[in-house]
């Protein structure tokens, strides 16, 4: 057992709670109340430190390759429409523990296929830390991913491939949604066609990257008569008209200057959006792979500065809730991770200030699935 004793604790749910300990026992958070006395437990002291949900990346290539410059095995591009492909069998723990991503509170990401096919396969969410895959999963098939922006076409159109144009794209949509609708045999039959029905009942929820309104709108445009869980993802051109649809959304990488398209981005919409209660999470996947462990963060400290320069009423709570329950939620496991409420994971993280607030933050411990994993005797 550990007592976190008499820490601020911010709860990931928009509370912050002061001088308040956390109680964990065997991997789950089993009390959170003040001056609780525990005989057998490890005491780690947090007063006048922050104790927050460690974060979650909710798309991302992390697991999926050890080094800078290496193929990466999340981007099977021999046909662009491959929803069978389950990212759980690229995942790899040594790959995902190379950069150590808790050391800025990072304790779980959704990993995914790349944006380079229409469908690339399944999303799951795995620990930052452990030895096996199986132990570190906390989700397989928990979406499935595609894209729909020009990285698809960079990808065929050069072997004169299609699709080498949006028509292209979305004709091979309409193309497998007519076939999970068919009654033949051979649809019936068709791997990618069992991949994708799931879909289009609503029972699994559907990732794509969206680098235009454009796209967002003709995406939004073919789904509007189906029941589809759909998260748009990128969305450098979002506005107030996804208000009211049904959809949540992933924020690309707003750091990357050489991404033609993050520049565009309407953060008055965008915290007009986030206020009105829509399901906003933050990434630090673009057009690329995560590029490093502190691109979240980066994003977080980017977003919380230009609420200050619209003066938008948007808190680090808000900023803290879009790093860990909103993708918690999306991905549809804050039944385990996302938040600071009992029974749920101890992916717990405590810095010595507010990581949001101050760079100068660092996270003295980290504790996942109640492991010690930095700080007071980590393994």
């Amino acid at each position: 057992m550990i007592l976190i004793r008499n820490g601020n604790v911010h709860d990931g749910l928009g509370q912050v709670l002061a001088k308040t300990d956390i109680l964990i026992d065997n991997g789950k958070i089993v009390r959170i109340g003040q001056h609780l006395e525990v005989a057998q437990a490890q005491v780690i002291e947090a007063e006048g430190k922050c104790v927050m949900p460690g974060w979650i990346d909710p798309l991302s290539g992390w697991g999926t390759a050890a080094g800078r410059g290496q193929a990466r095995d999340n981007d099977e591009t021999s046909d662009p429409l491959t929803p069978q492909l389950d990212v759980y069998y690229a995942f790899d723990p040594e790959s995902m523990m190379y950069q150590e991503l808790w050391g800025y509170g990072i304790t779980a990401a959704g990993v995914a296929p790349s944006n380079n096919n229409i469908l690339g396969g399944s999303t799951a969410v795995f620990k930052a830390y452990g030895k096996t895959a199986e132990a570190m999963c906390v989700k397989a098939l928990a979406a499935l991913k595609g894209s729909v922006d020009e990285k698809v076409n960079q990808t065929y159109g050069p072997r004169n491939t299609a699709p080498m144009t949006k028509m292209g794209i979305f004709s091979a949509l309409r193309e497998l949604i007519a076939k999970c609708r068919s009654d033949k045999a051979e649809d019936q039959k068709d791997l990618k066609v069992q991949a994708f029905r799931p879909v289009l009942e609503g029972r699994l929820p559907l990732i794509l990257n969206c680098n235009t309104k454009a796209e967002a709108d003709a995406v939004l445009s073919l789904f509007e008569k189906e029941p589809v869980q759909l998260i748009l993802a990128n969305m450098y051109q979002l506005d107030e008209s996804l208000k009211d649809k049904a959809c949540g959304l992933i924020l690309g990488d707003l750091t990357d200057g050489f991404n033609r398209y993050h520049a565009a981005v309407d953060y008055k919409a965008l915290f007009d959006l986030i206020k009105a209660g829509k399901p906003v999470a933050l990434s630090a996947f673009g057009d690329a792979v995560s590029p490093g462990r502190e691109i979240l963060m980066w994003n977080a400290h980017g977003l919380l500065a230009q609420a200050r320069r619209l003066g938008a009423e948007i808190t680090s709570e808000d900023v803290l809730k879009m790093l860990t329950s909103v993708p918690a939620q999306l991905l549809g496991v804050a039944d385990r991770i996302g938040s600071l409420t009992e029974g749920k994971d101890a992916d717990v993280v405590i810095w010595s200030g507010n990581p949001l607030e101050t760079f100068r933050a660092l996270p003295e411990t980290v504790i996942i699935s109640g492991e010690i994993v930095k700080g007071e005797k980590a393994a």
